[in-house]
């Protein structure tokens, strides 16, 4: 097994990152790459060291290691039959902030259900409505109309911060909540127009968070779908996996960066949605 380079190699290793030959370069390049996150703490360190131009070769070099090791963590959320819907939407939300804790989201989840369950009774349908109040009344969360198509509002730990974001990501929210509550909401995956499924004793209803939580009837779904300019389709309001909701997330985003021409970001994003839809066994039309 070969030996961890010391410190005094790294930063020297780093620090040859200042050469102009393009074929030594390149082989600093690969041998840094191949360190993984051992090399990051250096590089960030040299960052402030390094004039602009060894700083952008830095930059990309940090940005390559982050996307790598957000490949890998994908990998080991796609492996199971059912990813876990929570994991897998920060892990899109490390690709908008690499950096991310969320730890900080993941306490706001458990304290808003803590809130929405001591202020309701523990039925089901009063949990829902109760919910429905903290979020939408209360919190202010919505649609972010105004600026659709912002990368921002396809990241979860963006949508809590600014209580702004696209209908699936406001229903990640609503059955990241629901999950703590306790309460049978499941994704629905309507063409156009992501929304979140309660079923009740006698009927499904439907929960649009893009529109402050409005409540829909199967034949309401129906109407919207057809003024939308869809065909309906029983199959249209069937719950929809966690697997699904996640691939669809993914698409939305790499959809919002090729329509601003991050072609960067577009192609990192697609190599995403390959390995969650094929490293689970299968693969997802």
């Amino acid at each position: 097994m070969a030996t961890a380079p010391s410190e005094r190699e790294l930063r020297s290793l780093v620090d040859l990152l200042d050469d102009e030959d393009a074929s030594s370069l390149s082989l600093v390049r690969e041998r840094i790459l191949g360190l993984g996150d051992l090399a990051m703490p250096f590089l960030e360190e040299a960052h402030d060291r390094f004039g602009p131009r060894l700083r952008r070769r830095i930059d990309s070099l940090v940005g390559e290691l982050r996307f790598r090791s957000l490949q890998d963590a994908v990998a080991l959320l796609a492996a199971p039959a059912e990813p876990d819907l929570e994991e897998g939407a920060f892990l899109l939300a490390r690709f908008g902030r690499p950096g991310l804790d969320a730890a900080p989201c993941r306490r706001w989840l458990d304290e808003t259900a803590a809130e929405v369950k001591a202020g309701a009774c523990a039925e089901p349908y009063p949990l829902l409505h109760r919910l429905n109040v903290r979020l939408f009344s209360e919190l202010g969360f919505r649609g972010n109309t105004a600026r659709y198509y912002d990368p921002a509002n396809s990241f979860l730990d963006r949508v809590i911060e600014t209580r702004l974001g696209l209908p699936i990501t406001l229903s990640v929210v609503v059955l990241l909540l629901g999950r703590r509550l306790g309460l049978p909401l499941e994704g629905a995956g309507l063409p156009g127009h992501f929304m979140v499924r309660f079923p009740a004793a006698r009927s499904v209803y439907f929960l649009d968070p893009f529109h402050q939580g409005r409540i829909l009837t199967r034949a309401q779904c129906r109407q919207f779908l057809l003024r939308s300019g869809y065909a309906f389709r029983e199959e249209y309001l069937k719950p929809a996996k966690s697997r699904d909701i996640l691939a669809r997330m993914m698409r939305n985003l790499l959809s919002v960066y090729q329509r601003g021409g991050d072609a960067e970001s577009a192609q990192r994003l697609s190599v995403l949605v390959e390995i969650l839809l094929t490293r689970g066994g299968r693969q997802i039309g």
